[in-house]
């Protein structure tokens, strides 16, 4: 049977069309998730969504001949979804165990070190999209290059480039002076007119 039948199939409602579009391009749709995760688990579960969200956009589907390639893109952009969350879950989970790790720690020292930890984490919240995942993974994750390469899809030296411009620009944001310039705020000693 031709992808356009099933694809009309499909438009039309009928469930069936869906299983033969998953037996017919489920390995391409898992290996583009594989590509993005390397993590066999966590790429089925991106393929399952995919296919979910077929279910509900079958209706805008113009050119069935691209369907392979929508599948394929929608796949790695559900990993990456998928793979940004993880980021996310990571952070929340390392800032509880540093709360438990440090609780031998006098309450001052626990909070000086979180105080810390929240400023670092809110410079980095300002990078860029690509730099804030890639200092994430090489230095939260501590993953080399290639690896991070791997998980986002691109090349090493690209990875290269973005974790030289992030900490650029990690250097711009954390640095006093141009701080203090920036926001137009004068040193203490001359707000409490001291000379």
């Amino acid at each position: 049977m031709k992808v356009e039948t099933i694809v009309q199939k499909l438009k039309n409602g009928d469930i069936q069309a869906l299983r033969l579009i998953y037996e017919l391009f489920y390995k391409q749709a898992f290996k583009a998730a594989f590509f993005i995760t390397n993590d066999a688990g966590l790429a089925e579960d991106a393929v399952h969504e995919v296919f979910l969200k077929l279910l509900d956009k079958a209706d805008q589907i113009e050119d069935p001949s691209k369907l392979e390639a929508w599948l394929c893109r929608t796949a790695s952009n559900t990993a990456r979804d998928i793979m940004r969350h993880r980021y996310r879950s990571a952070l929340f989970a390392e800032a509880r165990n540093v709360y438990s790790n440090n609780q031998r720690i006098s309450p001052e020292a626990t909070l000086l070190i979180n105080e810390e930890k929240q400023i670092v984490k809110q410079y980095i919240e300002r990078l860029q999209p690509e730099h804030k995942i890639v200092i994430y993974l090489k230095y939260y994750k501590d993953l080399p290059v290639d690896e991070i390469s791997k998980i986002l899809g691109i090349p090493v030296g690209t990875v290269k480039s973005r974790l030289i411009r992030a900490r650029v620009e990690l250097r711009k944001i954390m640095d006093p002076e141009n701080y203090l310039n920036r926001h137009n705020i004068s040193s203490l000693a001359d707000r409490k007119g001291v000379k």
